[in-house]
């Protein structure tokens, strides 16, 4: 039976630099054997994924540029839409979004399959790297009973050791950065950008998972590094 065909992208921008030299090492490390890893930059100008060119096609990767749009929040959705769209044309069988800043193991895609999930991530960790600040990128449903609506919210501490190293776990949604999702999933949601809200479209897309009862997982047991910068530091966010 031959192998799933997956479709692996990254966002990059120039200002992501810092982490392409390790990220490039975990990526080429990377043992599935069916998959085309795209690299999609949203910097405002050619100049960066010309660069990226010269020095990821010789290994193997492509290289695309769009136009960034309006913010950074805007250039991700545009970026997980172009993905999409390639994942569509090309007749993959999934889409694996990985981010730029974080280091996997080399079997990922292989530890995610195995649990025949139709959305699944791994765990790595989000916050403020230079002040400790470290919570699981993990969120689970919050009903809020004055509202009589469901809200989200982070682990709290209390709850983290229930989310490591324990296997396969529902969430309502996992980090963005390393997500395994199978074509019945993103053939029928996108990903969006409001500019009404201050959302995120990786929200966007758990929170319609959620509201229609698709079911979404983590594998605690795959724990990647993840080299972050600090959000509140992007200016254009």
């Amino acid at each position: 039976m031959p192998l799933p065909r997956i479709l692996v992208f990254t966002p990059i921008y120039n200002a992501k630099n810092y982490s392409l030299n390790e990220f490039i090492e975990h990526a080429k490390a990377m043992t599935y054997k069916n998959k085309d890893h795209i690299f999609i930059d949203n910097s405002e100008t050619k100049d960066y994924s010309i660069a990226l060119k010269r020095r990821l096609q010789p290994l193997g990767f492509k290289i695309y540029h769009i136009e960034r749009g309006s913010n950074s929040r805007e250039a991700i959705a545009r970026t997980q839409m172009f993905a999409r769209n390639k994942a569509i044309t090309g007749n993959y069988d999934y889409l694996f979004s990985l981010e730029s800043d974080i280091m996997v193991p080399p079997d990922i895609l292989e530890q995610l399959l195995k649990h025949g999930k139709d959305v699944i991530t791994a765990l790595y960790y989000i916050g403020d790297r230079s002040k400790g600040q470290r919570v699981p990128c993990i969120t689970l449903p919050d009903y809020n009973k004055y509202l009589n609506a469901f809200g989200t919210r982070l682990l709290s501490p209390e709850e983290w050791n229930q989310y490591k190293n324990q296997g396969l776990k529902r969430v309502q949604a996992g980090g963005f950065g390393t997500c395994l999702i199978y074509k019945r999933i993103f053939h029928k949601f996108n990903f969006y950008y409001d500019p009404r809200f201050q959302g995120h479209s990786d929200i966007y897309f758990f929170n319609e998972l959620f509201m229609n009862r698709i079911p979404v997982f983590v594998d605690t047991d795959i724990i990647c590094e993840h080299k972050n910068s600090n959000w509140e530091d992007v200016e254009d966010r």
